[in-house]
């Protein structure tokens, strides 16, 4: 298989491929730069056949020192628990998810996506393959002329994007809340076992295959899906992706993280429920529901919530009972600027467990002191 950024080179020598505030890169530069500039490691390691590795430079010492047998793509998983894994995939992975996406998305040369995901992340690293495989150019900084971006809902009550040729404005990755109407929003889908997306509002992408289980979770397979984890066996057919979904109206709807679902009083509480309601608040930015432990009901929903305006627990419980029960109503409320995020991306339920027990603690000490 042949390097997508030489044939790019070959093709569209002069096409614009590259763009910061201080320079512009030909894809016939990058081609010739591969061994020099950073954003272009992945494809310098694949043509000297060894693994890249991608790694967040915040966290220097997440990943293990790999040898042996190059194995292309070494990405960490945004880890739903407190242990992520280092998945493995191939180019040719990538490249299946990137064809279809570009068909999908009408991305073309002359089109312009901004890197708004890191590298490290596999919607980052999935930008850079549609672009290179369209001709389309990557912008590192920023450009009047943005056609297309992907953000994850963090970034979009950070800022609003203001492009006046913005086409597409890809957003998945956690509950969405409201947001301005003018903007071309398409919502997604996908993993790093799947290279990337794998939906496109709601609809299954072209070269992929998608199944729910009985109990609703989604299992996906197709030339995309990875190679497996590092120290674990090769994966090979179905791969039970943890996530669950159901059809409405024809279109794939996210219910959750299986492995978030708790069970409070002998019912089954997944917080992504709850947390779509309250990202209906106008005040609030974002918002998560983590279980906390309880000695009659096993675990109780408790929120913690970035807002513009705060409330009180009792206006919030207010708000909740018309359209949900009482036990999936959250028992506690805290507030923090912004939550806190993995990669500074993903929402990190791990932490916020973490912070609510602290929380907990520190109340329970202080009513027995003042006892």
């Amino acid at each position: 298989m042949s390097c997508p950024l030489k044939e790019a080179a070959r093709d569209a020598p002069n096409q614009l491929a590259l763009l910061s505030k201080d320079h512009a890169w030909t894809f016939a530069d990058l081609d010739r730069l591969v061994d020099e500039l950073p954003i272009l490691q992945m494809f310098s390691a694949w043509r000297k056949e060894r693994s890249f590795q991608a790694r967040n430079p915040r966290l220097p010492r997440q990943m293990p020192e790999i040898s042996g047998p190059a194995k292309t793509v070494l990405l960490q998983t945004s880890g739903s628990t407190a242990e992520p894994k280092i998945a493995i995939l191939s180019m040719q992975n990538l490249i299946a998810n990137a064809e279809s996406a570009v068909a999908a998305l009408n991305l073309k040369a002359g089109d312009q996506w901004k890197l708004s995901l890191p590298l490290y992340h596999v919607g980052g690293i999935g930008i850079l393959i549609r672009c290179i495989l369209a001709r389309a150019t990557v912008v590192i900084d920023d450009s009047p002329h943005i056609t297309h971006l992907s953000y994850v809902p963090t970034q979009l009550y950070r800022s609003t994007p203001i492009y006046p040729k913005l086409r597409c404005l890809l957003l998945g990755g956690a509950p969405i809340g409201s947001y301005p109407p003018h903007l071309p929003v398409h919502t997604t889908y996908g993993l790093t076992e799947m290279a990337s997306m794998v939906t496109l509002d709601g609809s299954l992408l072209s070269n992929r295959e998608l199944k729910l289980a009985e109990d609703g979770e989604i299992w996906v397979q197709g030339p995309s899906l990875f190679q497996g984890y590092w120290g674990e066996k090769p994966q090979t057919g179905w791969f039970p992706t943890k996530d669950l979904g159901a059809y409405v109206n024809g279109k794939l709807t996210i219910l959750g993280r299986k492995d978030w679902m708790f069970i409070s009083g002998g019912e089954n509480i997944q917080p992504e429920e709850i947390e779509r309601y309250l990202l209906t608040f106008p005040e609030v930015l974002e918002a998560a529901v983590i279980p906390t432990p309880d000695p009659e009901w096993g675990h109780r929903p408790v929120a913690v919530i970035a807002a513009k305006n705060r409330f009180s627990l009792a206006e919030m419980q207010a708000r909740l009972k018309d359209y949900l029960p009482k036990f999936k109503i959250p028992i506690a409320l805290y507030f923090l600027d912004e939550l806190p995020k993995k990669n500074n991306l993903k929402l990190n339920r791990f932490f916020l467990s973490q912070y609510i027990q602290n929380q907990t603690d520190g109340n329970m000490a202080g009513q027995k002191k003042g006892a």
